[in-house]
């Protein structure tokens, strides 16, 4: 058993497939639900006429995963002794394959169950949307209260988390369908193929590896604007560049 742990703690591409591979049961398990318990179209989950938006989905995908790869770069340049550079091509390139296959596996299962199906269940008891919202990012922050990374501060971490399902329930809401929340999710784990920490609850031979991970405080500020820049991408001024069609 303990070897198992120290295998899944490795950051290596066997133990990043291993992790990710529970979230196809997962996924196989809302289908079996969702088709033969409520007797509907799986697609359901996603949008009312049960179809998936792949502009809408790319373009909240693109958008986030710049805004991340511009934060990113900004952290490179402003404190490069905190980042190791751990390429190794014969590891990160099978990675980035198994990434690009299984990642978008991982956030969708949770955005299907989390923004899909458990909003769309709710709102049968109560139409009230901030209501929606809270219930929906508890009860997809708890679970993530066993990460490692909560180890940094708690309370900060919880609230990252909240207010992660927060961002993701609101633009399900907004948007009345989920592709958005669905782009944002996978844009925002992929980017651990590229830059991540020692501590993540997902190790991967990255491009970078962060030997501080520093105050969760800040990286919450910067979560917050980095949310409030796409919201205003999408439902500002400029929202006629991206609106659903």
């Amino acid at each position: 058993m303990r070897q198992f742990d120290t295998f899944l703690r490795s950051a290596s591409v066997d133990s990043f497939i291993a992790i990710n591979l529970q979230f196809i049961f997962f996924l196989i398990g809302i289908f079996i639900v969702v088709k033969l318990i409520h007797n509907r179209k799986y697609l359901s989950l996603i949008s009312a006429e049960s179809k998936i938006n792949f502009q809408r989905f790319f373009a909240g995908f693109g958008v986030w995963f710049l805004l991340q790869a511009i934060l990113i770069a900004i952290a490179l340049i402003s404190d490069p002794k905190n980042y190791t550079f751990t390429f190794n091509p014969s590891q990160w390139f099978p990675l980035l394959i198994a990434a690009v296959i299984l990642t978008p596996i991982q956030t969708s299962s949770e955005e299907l169950f989390f923004r899909g199906y458990l909003i769309q269940g709710l709102s049968c008891i109560t139409k009230n949307k901030y209501l929606l919202i809270i219930i929906t990012s508890l009860l997809f922050m708890f679970p993530h209260l066993l990460n490692p990374e909560v180890k940094r501060g708690a309370v900060l971490m919880a609230m990252y988390y909240f207010i992660f399902g927060a961002l993701a329930a609101f633009l399900t809401l907004k948007d009345n369908r989920l592709e958005l929340a669905l782009g944002v999710h996978a844009a925002n784990n992929l980017s651990l193929v590229f830059i991540n920490t020692e501590d993540s609850v997902i190790p991967t031979p990255s491009i970078w590896t962060v030997k501080e991970t520093g105050s969760p405080g800040v990286d919450l500020v910067v979560f917050l604007i980095q949310s409030a820049i796409f919201y205003y991408i999408f439902f500002g001024r400029s929202k006629k560049i991206v609106e659903t069609q």
